[in-house]
């Protein structure tokens, strides 16, 4: 007879197997990052350059790696002892520094970029069904990270003023829409204002170029109708 696990058990075990993946990556990331004679940290901020595709602040850095200022600051410069990264003024504010990747660090960055495919190979061996609802349950987890202030807030689709979910979607009767939930994984649910197109939740977006803070009150409504049982 088998014996159901629920509450304070399965969380443990949930946990358990969340600090097994974080193993894998920091090995992972340490052996990439001694390979390009670079520490994870700073393989992560010229990442970060290249996906925000514009010079930032170091106040930025810090704010969306979550590091101190002074670690921060610390990279950044042997970065730039490297030739890998420089600094500029600021666009919006000259008497601020602004950091951009250099052509030698957009090719460290590309490469920096693709030490995480283990976990990317690992992910597509699961049937697609279930690489949705890990994706869906991710997206949640982060959610309340940020709430928490556990983790910096990201440009995600769900906090954004540009994007609508399944039941803005307007002109679906009731009975479609319930249909459209069933077959999500396949069918576009959501639509972006911003960009003009319509994905399922797996396109659902954690950092986007386009994105722009909503009011309190959208992101509430984003939240609400994203985490409708599928």
């Amino acid at each position: 007879m088998s014996e159901a696990v629920y509450g304070e058990e399965v969380m443990g075990r949930i946990t358990h197997g969340l600090l097994r993946l974080s193993t894998a990556m920091r090995s992972q990331a340490w052996s990439w990052a001694e390979s390009a004679g670079l520490t994870p940290t700073q393989g992560e901020i010229l990442v970060l350059l290249m996906q925000g595709k514009t010079a930032l602040r170091l106040g930025e850095i810090a704010r969306q790696t979550a590091l101190t200022a002074a670690t921060t600051s610390d990279a950044v410069s042997t970065l730039e002892s490297k030739g890998l990264v420089e600094k500029r003024r600021a666009v919006d504010d000259g008497r601020a520094l602004a950091v951009k990747l250099t052509p030698k660090g957009r090719t460290a960055a590309k490469r920096a970029a693709l030490w995480p495919n283990f976990l990317q190979s690992a992910a597509s061996s699961l049937p697609i069904e279930e690489q949705g609802a890990l994706y869906r349950s991710l997206l949640k987890m982060i959610r309340e990270l940020e709430v928490k202030a556990h983790i910096p807030a990201h440009r995600m689709c769900l906090s954004c003023e540009h994007f609508e979910p399944l039941a803005d979607l307007g002109k679906e009767t009731k009975a479609a829409r319930k249909t459209t939930r069933r077959t999500r994984s396949a069918a576009p649910v959501h639509h972006c204002n911003a960009l003009l197109i319509d994905y399922p939740d797996t396109g659902v977006r954690l950092d986007c170029h386009a994105w722009d803070l909503g009011s309190e009150a959208k992101q509430k409504k984003n939240w609400k109708i994203f985490v409708q049982p599928v």
